[in-house]
């Protein structure tokens, strides 16, 4: 669902296993990347101009694909990852389960996350669901994701809360209309 509003006071950017071994066999590989890799950046650059947290989540473990080279545990090419951003480290799909990511954000006073990242219908959608159990309001970052499955962004923007770069901007300046429906 794109919606025009976000519900919470303090929102952290979280980017969900952004490595290189979650590449896609896919033809328009690099360009699915890059493309994706744009939007992240774009929305890290948001929180972090407002001193707001960025949160990376990284994948401890093998992927379900052999990756073709030794460099899989590293970010995607062109992520703007900065020492400042916390890095969180996960063993299973959801980046809640097992992690410290729910202490993390509670002690940063979050109360709502942008999840941009990879795999959408995998992890991501994952840590949504958890999110949303744990009383973090979830959110989901257009044009800021790659899923596995073709119409995977597009299957998890019906059933999911997604907002566009606008909606993100209102927020951040505070400048959302008060929410009166529930």
């Amino acid at each position: 669902m794109l919606r025009d509003n976000i519900r919470g006071t303090r929102m952290a950017c979280v980017v969900v296993d952004p490595q290189r071994k979650f590449y896609l066999k896919h033809p328009e590989w690099e360009s699915i990347r890059d493309s994706a890799v744009t939007g992240i950046n774009r929305y890290m650059g948001m929180f972090r101009e407002r001193g707001l947290p960025v949160i990376f989540i990284h994948f401890d473990g093998p992927t379900h694909e052999p990756y073709p080279g030794d460099d899989g545990d590293e970010w995607l090419q062109g992520i703007d990852f900065r020492d400042t951003d916390i890095v969180v480290h996960k063993g299973y799909m959801s980046c809640f389960k097992n992690t410290d990511l729910e202490k993390v954000l509670r002690d940063l006073g979050a109360d709502c996350i942008l999840l941009t990242g990879m795999l959408t219908d995998f992890c991501v959608i994952s840590t949504y669901y958890s999110a949303s159990e744990r009383g973090i309001a979830p959110y989901m970052g257009k044009g800021a994701l790659i899923a596995y499955n073709e119409k995977g962004n597009e299957a998890a923007e019906i059933i999911c809360s997604t907002v566009e770069e606008d909606v993100l901007q209102r927020f951040l300046d505070g400048k959302q209309a008060p929410i009166t429906d529930f």
